[in-house]
């Protein structure tokens, strides 16, 4: 554990905050969802778009939408690594972060920010970490100042943070998850066609996972 992550710690205890945000964001008591089924393509989902866009698709394009509070996100982490794996070359994710209620944007823009940096993948697994193991509200900018510090990337934390291009793409994603009806997370669209959330798979993100397997196979083995 980095040493800014115990440093963030310590100064919370002696600084107390109101705490991690609590939102939920895996909606997961919802009722039932009617499900969709095209013709050759095997699994559980809904679909969002013209199914005519999956016929030949040599390449999936997955888009994610996620939470930094949501727990299914963070599992999510470490079971779509296998889908990498099998899908090598053939697997384009794309993550899309949102907020929900009274959360800040300021992890979706230290999203952006890292990215920028090529950081993105490490500052991601920080911010899951620290708000998951150490209960630490990420939803504060001077959380992931600090943070940013131990990558070296303060000052573009703190200059990202006003830069009205990464406003502009939280804000992008924010519309995007609107237009696809993102209501959970994390909710993963295919090929701007096949929308799946874990609650299409019981509410379990290995099932989920299992099952993004099987359409994606679909997909590209017709």
């Amino acid at each position: 554990m980095k040493y800014a992550i115990a440093f963030i710690f310590c100064m919370l205890l002696a600084f107390p905050t109101t705490g991690t945000v609590a939102v939920s964001a895996e909606k997961d008591q919802r009722p039932p969802v009617k499900l969709d089924q095209v013709p050759g393509i095997k699994g559980k989902y809904q679909l969002v778009g013209k199914a005519d866009r999956l016929k030949g698709a040599k390449q999936i394009e997955m888009i994610e939408f996620f939470n930094y509070s949501c727990g299914h996100c963070y599992k999510f982490l470490q079971t779509s690594k296998r889908l990498h794996k099998k899908f090598k070359g053939k697997l384009l994710h794309k993550k899309s972060p949102i907020y929900w209620g009274q959360q800040t944007p300021y992890p979706a823009m230290a999203f952006y920010i890292s990215d920028e940096q090529g950081l993105e993948k490490k500052f991601t697994q920080e911010l899951f970490d620290t708000n998951f193991q150490l209960n630490v509200n990420i939803f504060q900018p001077r959380v992931i100042k600090l943070l940013a510090k131990d990558y070296g990337i303060e000052k573009e934390m703190v200059a990202g943070m006003q830069s009205p291009a990464i406003q502009a793409k939280v804000q992008n994603s924010l519309a995007l998850a609107q237009q696809y009806k993102a209501n959970e997370t994390p909710t993963v669209i295919i090929n701007e066609t096949l929308r799946v959330t874990p609650s299409i798979s019981g509410g379990s993100v290995d099932v989920m996972t299992d099952n993004l397997e099987v359409i994606f196979d679909s997909i590209l083995n017709p």
